[in-house]
């Protein structure tokens, strides 16, 4: 097979440039090939060594797979202190679109998101009807506990518009909507608390996971938890975009049995 083609992107959105990597599927996967989109977390970006392995890992087992960099971050344009959770929903959109419009991929497509990405991408996919599949890491429930850490050092480089922002977002009367879902988190997330996977995957509907790796951070910084929890997201896209669009599956448990 030979290796996936990795050019850059570049996308308009609200006058700002998203700078991303478009990774297309090894082996010269046409138009019709499976997508994923991965969406980083608040102050990270597209080049953090787990984006790099899901990108690499996803596009050699046949996914088109695009990083990016939401906007105020990495290589993107914009003003970090701008940043807000309904502009980072603003630019995924802008990127799905430029996916189906652009560049022309028609097939079926899946959103995976770390911390504050995986936040977004579930509220995109609730958004949408074009997103079949969807995978998130250390992701919140709900976002009052950023609210209660207002003026932590951490989080001092966002502006004021971003906490008043949040107060928007509510997942909650709309969490049996969410499905195809696929939930990992570290037991030792000193972020995000682990209850917060539970949650999520309670009202959640069917089709649906929850995979706890015990010793895992909040990052997967381990490269051995890094590892099982690409792995896992990997049977799971393969599952609900591969097997399912061919009519060979959904598998009715890619994984080990859930929670």
């Amino acid at each position: 097979m030979k290796p996936s083609e990795v050019r850059p992107v570049e996308i308009a959105v609200d006058g700002t440039v998203l700078r991303g990597l478009l990774h297309r599927a090894a082996g010269g996967g046409g138009k019709d090939a499976p997508c994923i989109v991965l969406c980083h977390g608040l102050l990270s970006s597209m080049e953090s060594p787990k984006f790099s392995l899901l990108a690499d890992t996803f596009s050699r087992e046949g996914f088109h797979t695009v990083r990016f960099d939401f906007r105020g971050c990495g290589s993107s344009g914009g003003n970090l202190r701008e940043t807000t959770v309904s502009g980072r929903v603003r630019d995924l959109n802008a990127v799905l679109d430029y996916l189906r419009q652009s560049e022309g991929f028609h097939g079926p497509t899946g959103l995976l998101g770390s911390s504050m990405g995986g936040f977004v991408a579930l509220l995109t996919f609730l958004a949408r009807g074009d997103v079949q599949a969807l995978c998130v890491w250390a992701t919140p429930f709900r976002l009052d506990l950023l609210s209660s850490r207002r003026g932590h050092p951490d989080l001092d480089r966002l502006g004021p518009d971003f906490f008043e922002d949040l107060a928007v977002h509510d997942l909650r009367p709309r969490c049996g909507e969410l499905h195809h879902l696929l939930l990992l988190h570290g037991g030792q997330d000193e972020v995000v608390p682990v209850n917060h996977g539970f949650l999520l995957y309670r009202y959640a509907s069917p089709p649906k996971a929850l995979e706890i790796i015990p010793q895992a951070d909040h990052r997967f910084s381990d490269p051995e938890h890094r590892r099982q929890a690409t792995e896992r997201s990997l049977a799971w896209f393969r599952a609900h975009l591969i097997e399912a669009e061919a009519g060979t599956g959904p598998l009715k448990n890619p994984l080990r049995p859930s929670l």
